[in-house]
């Protein structure tokens, strides 16, 4: 009887050391946070009593590791008493006595397991709901017929011989959509390893995003030097610079209120305004629908979506769920900038560019995976600082 009251007042005590650690870590899982846990985990660990005699579970196929049983679930380490952070190897909890680095126990629901997340219908058993930011991460869940049995999370952290893989796995009750139990294990790991890990949690990602739209690419970003039509100067440009290469417009009109001109191609408009500082009439943006006019750097009417976004630079391959294409200005949207857009008009890659004049951006239309449509237009409207 002594026994067992002292076994579940060491469980409230454990419980109770390792919340506030849990709690603060409970922003996101990587090495940094799991290890710190491991680490409150081992110290709390310490004055607690197991409940069987680690000697006797010793498995002769895991030689040097023993089976350390407690009232929250056991521990698995290297030696049969009182293990250090280093020395536990694995921890299964099967009750809500202990708290997990995210903060979560046994009996929560499936929600916060997944921290929010939503799972999509997926044609495989994995289905990758995050990717860490920096260094090697992620997390999946693990989906059968009946949902979510499973949510894994996996980081690596540490460098050469010392590097270590930390996963944190949620058992899920299917039928009650709670967290079943809990287990934490950290292995001895490689560059190599992480690299195949994060590679291959990528791919399931890009999988479950769709195709991918726009490979990455170490090209040029675009450029005030891009911003041309047939291979002459556009936007900002004076009027008869880009004309004379393209020959005279079919038709011209003029726009009510002194907004500027309009000049009227086969498949090509450029809107034209009146620079009072210079005297000049230059273009303020050019459309283009024909498979006539080839635009920055050879775009054109017809071109693959891939095609085009080979064009101009690509950080990372981006999905049909779209993404940014590459940032380098102070926020999103500032030059120099690129995206590929999604949403209920389509698909529209976007890049922004700092003119001499002014800023410039280039829109390319995607249906059916090529380009219908491409627009450049001064940013600011239809006029331009001088």
């Amino acid at each position: 009887m002594k026994r067992a009251i002292h076994s579940k007042i060491c469980g409230i005590i454990l419980l109770a050391a390792l919340m506030l650690p849990a709690m603060a870590c409970a922003a996101g899982y990587d090495a940094a946070a799991a290890a710190g846990w491991l680490e409150q985990f081992a110290q709390a660990l310490a004055p607690i009593a197991p409940i069987n005699d680690p000697m006797d579970t010793a498995d002769p196929a895991r030689a040097g590791q023993y089976l350390i049983e407690y009232e929250f679930g056991t521990v698995l380490a290297s030696v049969p008493q009182n293990p250090t952070a280093d020395e536990i190897v694995q921890i299964d909890v099967t009750n809500a006595q202990v708290t997990d680095c995210l903060g979560l126990r046994v009996g929560m629901g499936l929600h916060d397991a997944l921290g929010g997340a939503q799972i999509e219908q997926t044609n495989t058993m994995l289905s990758v709901f995050a990717e860490q930011e920096a260094g090697y991460g992620w997390s999946w869940a693990y989906v059968g017929d009946e949902g979510v049995y499973g949510v894994e999370r996996i980081t690596y952290g540490g460098e050469g011989t010392a590097m270590k893989e930390y996963t944190l796995t949620h058992v899920i009750d299917t039928q009650t959509g709670t967290i079943e139990s809990i287990r934490f294990a950290v292995h001895d790991a490689t560059q190599a390893q992480a690299e195949d890990g994060m590679k291959t949690a990528h791919e399931i990602a890009g999988r479950q995003k769709g195709e991918v739209l726009a490979v990455a690419s170490g090209a040029d970003m675009f450029g005030a030097g891009d911003v041309t039509v047939n291979g002459a100067p556009a936007v900002y440009a004076d009027m008869a610079d880009m004309v004379a290469p393209i020959g005279e417009p079919q038709e011209i009109q003029t726009l009510p209120g002194d907004a500027g001109r309009i000049l009227i191609y086969d498949g090509m408009a450029a809107t034209l305004y009146w620079d009072e500082a210079t005297g000049v009439e230059r273009v303020s943006s050019v459309s283009v629908t024909g498979s006539g006019f080839t635009g920055p750097r050879g775009l054109c009417v017809g071109m693959s979506v891939q095609e085009a976004a080979a064009l101009f630079r690509c950080d990372a391959d981006v999905y049909a769920v779209g993404g940014v294409l590459y940032i380098e200005g102070e926020a999103s949207g500032e030059p120099p900038y690129g995206e590929l857009a999604v949403d209920a008009d389509g698909v529209t890659m976007r890049y922004i560019a700092q003119a001499e004049r002014g800023r410039v951006t280039l829109e390319i239309g995607i249906e059916d995976y090529a380009v219908a449509y491409w627009h450049l237009y001064a940013d600011d409207g239809t006029q331009a600082d001088a």
